[in-house]
């Protein structure tokens, strides 16, 4: 039973960071209908900012989390002028092929930078850890959670309880309309693609703690991103948390009852029968389909 008890824990702390790394994923292709494959290397990119901070610097990789949103706030404010804005009314194939070639040139200039090494941040209370009823949660892991539930918590305050949230919703609901009624829209995409880089970015400095750093890294996360959203409800963000939980949960207990290897089968498999059955998502309020920029 105290098997039972530690995987769900563990599957919580997990979900918790999936949830994290996915919401940006969601934002970008709710508002303006990208699904943006490059997605996982704004994660590696931002465990990258932390671990070499954290190296050159010796900051607390906790203290390294503005820093990591100004980065990747303004190279996603970057990309998104030069090349993500050309998209707009393209047709879904394009985005695709964008993003991926985004991509690779992401991964490879950081291949080329930072080699293939595999690399790790270890401070003093990396293992560290705390016990009750014979359950172990390392404090590294439960501090990420909190910040990956704060970050989510953030991103929701600024969506459904802030001017500039308003806009991005009435821009995402009814792109036509919105501009009718006087707002930019060319502007909410490009604040929304450089928040959704930096929220990830955020994401991707907090797993640092506990996923191994490498310039590979990214194109898991957009795979584990894209399961996410689809189980939470693609492009409604507040879902993201609801999905990444869930496949933290399954994966920790396929890992913990079956093994490591048949949990990325389990998790293709709850893909297919979420994408068959129910592909707006657990609650039923994601985007089926896109035509807004059609």
């Amino acid at each position: 039973m105290i098997l039972f008890w530690q995987s769900l824990i563990n599957g919580l702390l997990l979900g918790g960071i999936y949830a994290a790394c996915s919401a940006g994923f969601s934002l970008a292709f709710g508002v303006m209908g990208v699904v943006n494959l490059s997605h996982g290397d704004f994660v590696m990119l931002g465990a990258f900012i932390t671990y070499w901070i954290f190296i050159l610097a010796g900051i607390d990789p906790f203290l390294t989390l503005p820093f990591t949103f100004l980065i990747l706030f303004f190279l996603g404010f970057f990309l998104q002028r030069l090349t993500i804005n050309r998209l707009v009314g393209s047709p879904p194939i394009m985005s695709y092929l964008l993003t991926f070639g985004l991509h690779l040139v992401l991964s490879n200039l950081a291949l080329r930078a930072w080699t293939a090494d595999f690399r790790t941040v270890q401070t003093s209370y990396s293992g560290l850890t705390m016990s009750f009823a014979g359950l172990v949660i390392p404090y590294s892991r439960l501090a990420t959670f909190i910040m990956a539930m704060v970050v989510i918590l953030g991103l929701y305050f600024l969506l459904y309880r802030t001017e500039t949230g308003r806009l991005i919703r009435a821009t995402a609901q009814d792109r036509e309309m919105a501009q009718l009624m006087g707002v930019k829209i060319f502007k909410i995409y490009t604040l929304t693609f450089a928040l959704a880089a930096a929220i990830t970015g955020l994401a991707g400095s907090l797993i640092s703690f506990t996923f191994v750093i490498h310039p590979q890294m990214g194109l898991p996360f957009t795979i584990t991103a894209f399961c996410v959203v689809v189980l939470g409800g693609m492009g409604y963000v507040p879902g993201t948390l609801w999905g990444g939980i869930i496949l933290g949960l399954v994966e920790s207990l396929a890992t913990t009852y079956l093994t490591a290897g048949i949990s990325v089968a389990i998790t293709f498999f709850l893909l297919l029968i979420m994408l068959v059955t129910r592909p707006q998502g657990i609650l039923g309020k994601g985007v089926v389909e896109w035509s807004k920029g059609s």
